[in-house]
Formats: C-alpha cells, structure tokens, sequence
C-alpha cells in the first residue's frame, strides 16, 4: 500500500483481496479496529497524541461520525455550528513499544526523523497482528504555515491494542436522543462496510430511514 502511493508504478502491486483475507484471518487479534480497517479513519484530524515508556495513544475526531453530524445539523436546520466538535475515538498501543517517525523521499526510502506534529490522518497498513505482536504502519499529513504539507509515516508495535470510542458520549452529549434512530441506522450502515463518510450519503441514510418507516 506504501510502495503505490509514493513511487509511480505503472501497476499496482499491493493486492487488496490479500490484505483484506490477513486481516478477517486475524480479527480477533486485532478487536475492535477491525471495526476501522481499511482506512476508515481517513481524514480524520488528530486531537492528540501521547506517549510514554510503554504506551503510545493517537486521538482522533472520527470523521465519519463529523460527516454524519453535519447532515443532522444542516437536515433539520439546528442552530449548532459545527467546526469545533469532535467525537474522539482513540487508538491505545501497550507493553513492548516502539513507535518511529519517518518521512519518505522520491524513491520511496523512510528517513527516520524525531517525533512531530501529526494534522490528519490517511491511511494505515497493517504488517502484523500476531498473538504477541501487532505491528501497524500510519500515514499521516502534517500541515505547514508558509511552505507545502507533507506525509509522516509513523510506525508503531506493541503486544497490545485497544480501542477508545467516544463517539456516542459526544454525539449524545450534542443532539440528546432526539435523533437516535437516524445515528443508529447510520453506524448499522457503517459496521456494513458501507462508504458513509460523506455528506450526499448521509442525507441519503437520513431520507432512506424516513421512508422506511413511514410505509
């Protein structure tokens, strides 16, 4: 998934249908980002990452959940602005870390540098996720004030991963439980596999629960 999108290949060679047959292999290793994978966080903002001796946490503003968010405010008209809300999940790495910054160059080649300001996240790949071990490679965008952006890789391993999810707390915390069984429907259509990160989907999830139970 590197290899494709920092060197021009005249064909693909990461194989998806091999990547997605590793990860339903090792789901139970992985928990609850199965949920996520493949790069359902992207573009989702960083909020926070922190780090010590043996834990390594990135807290991210889920994007999907935003995009859904914005709909629900723009469907019913709510006066509510939306460009500080969050609805953080967190991704926690545990026992035996090692976490490295990189940047790559035109050939493809990681440079390992210090740690650094991490803007978005993009994707993510992982190498491994075995019954000690989890392995995952991120790709993330740093942004810049007067020069151009670039792409940080962050290569993180441990024994252990979990996931923190506090998208229902934020979401509720927000609207209460008026819009319940739209947010509902929307995550049913998430866990699916569906593409909902996007404001045309949403509305469309939104219309589509309406005429399902107003038949």
């Amino acid at each position: 998934m590197l290899a494709d999108d920092f060197i021009d290949l005249e064909e693909p060679i990461f194989d998806t249908d091999k990547y997605s047959e590793f990860l339903r292999d090792r789901k139970n290793k992985l928990g609850l980002f199965s949920k996520y994978l493949i790069c359902k966080f992207h573009d989702s903002w960083v909020i926070d990452v922190k780090q010590s001796d043996n834990v390594f946490s990135i807290t991210l503003n889920d994007f999907s959940t935003y995009v859904f968010e914005d709909a629900i405010i723009d469907k019913f008209s709510l006066p509510i602005d939306s460009d500080h809300i969050f609805f953080p999940v967190s991704l926690n790495f545990s026992s035996n870390l090692s976490v490295t910054y990189n940047t790559v160059d035109d050939d493809g080649n990681l440079k390992q540098i210090a740690p650094t300001k991490l803007d978005e996240y993009l994707y993510e790949q992982v190498i491994t996720a075995d019954t000690d071990k989890i392995e995952v490679v991120f790709h993330f965008w740093q942004s810049h004030k007067d020069i151009p952006g670039e792409r940080i890789i962050v290569i993180v391993s441990a024994n252990d991963l979990s996931i923190t999810e506090n998208q229902d707390e934020a979401f509720h915390k927000l609207f209460g439980n008026k819009y319940d069984k739209y947010y509902n429907y929307f995550k049913q259509q998430f866990d699916s596999d569906r593409y909902v990160s996007d404001g045309h989907i949403c509305f469309e999830l939104i219309d589509e629960l309406d005429k399902s139970t107003t038949r």
